[in-house]
């Protein structure tokens, strides 16, 4: 990939104020996003992730300076993530915990997963759903189709703008909204792509979660790739704006292996790190599952408001 190209400075995506105050700063590495390493769902590097800004008019939080869009987007369809691929049992697990909540208001239909990466979620919900991807990566559409046989699109969040107006009963974004130049544009194309009462899914951290108020500039959600760092709140005003109403709003867990969650600290606590993999290598359970919550992301369940 070409070397990194010149910040810009943004305005606050959800009210366009440009007044805001530094809540941390760790300045983006020497080449940051020049190589698909800062783009990958897998990546360690959740320091270096540069100035994360508080608005002051509607205290929606997010990095400012930060990539171009188009930068962004050169990088998410050149990424390649072959750790990813590792846990594919855990991820395939964890695409049913998310399929099963959307089913509580949605049972079938037409669904889209907006940053699909290489399918394991449409796979879960194809036995439910008519289902299509759409994902930025040639790496990772290529592994879904291959892998799974799944209809792909190598296209940004953006192609939902592009799909048929009203034509969708469930758009899924699973961390993916984090990573968006335009969030609030995303969530309008979510919103016209969906039929009235159609439903879209949303995991994504929570920047106001007890771990992450705790351990400030050194929560694991504080990362280059991500750009945005919604609250249940945030959110909520965003998805109102977009013409959405929230149903369901929940802290979001996860099944791992117990390697993978031990990895995640790797830039923690030398002593911390060593002593947990440690354990985890003496009671050779280093790929069992483990399930945890540990309340700092969110999981959103919003319906298209019929219109007036």
């Amino acid at each position: 990939m070409p070397d990194a190209r010149p910040l810009e400075e943004v305005a606050c995506c959800l009210c366009r104020g440009n007044r805001s105050r530094v809540l941390f700063h760790r300045p983006y590495e020497p080449g940051a996003f020049s190589e698909c390493g800062d783009f990958g769902a897998t990546t360690d590097r959740f320091q270096n992730y540069g100035r994360i800004v508080r608005c002051l008019d509607c205290g929606h939080v997010f990095t400012n300076p930060r990539p171009a869009a188009p930068e962004l987007l050169d990088g998410y369809g050149a990424c390649v993530d072959q750790e990813y691929l590792a846990e594919s049992s855990s991820r395939s697990i964890n695409a049913h915990l998310s399929l099963n909540t959307i089913k509580r208001f949605v049972r079938s239909g037409k669904l889209v997963e907006a940053g699909a990466s290489v399918g394991y979620f449409l796979n879960a919900a194809r036995a439910d759903f008519e289902v299509t991807g759409l994902e930025p990566s040639r790496w990772a559409c290529d592994i879904a189709r291959q892998r799974f046989k799944l209809d792909m699109l190598q296209e940004p969040v953006e192609g939902l703008s592009r799909l048929a107006p009203g034509s969708l009963d469930v758009v899924a974004m699973i961390d993916v909204i984090e990573h968006l130049a335009d969030p609030t544009g995303a969530a309008a194309a979510a919103a016209r792509a969906l039929k009235p009462g159609g439903l879209l899914y949303l995991v994504t951290p929570d920047i106001d979660s007890l771990s992450a108020r705790l351990l400030r500039g050194y929560w694991w959600g504080l990362r280059p790739a991500h750009i945005h760092y919604f609250s249940r709140a945030s959110l909520g005003r965003m998805l109102a704006a977009a013409g959405f109403e929230v149903v369901r709003s929940a802290s979001f867990g996860r099944i791992f292996s117990y390697g993978y969650w031990a990895s995640r600290l790797r830039h923690y606590p030398a002593f911390l790190y060593r002593s947990l993999t440690g354990l985890i290598r003496a009671w050779g359970v280093e790929d069992k599952f483990l399930y945890l919550n540990t309340r700092d992301a969110v999981e959103v369940c919003a319906r298209k408001r019929a219109a007036a």
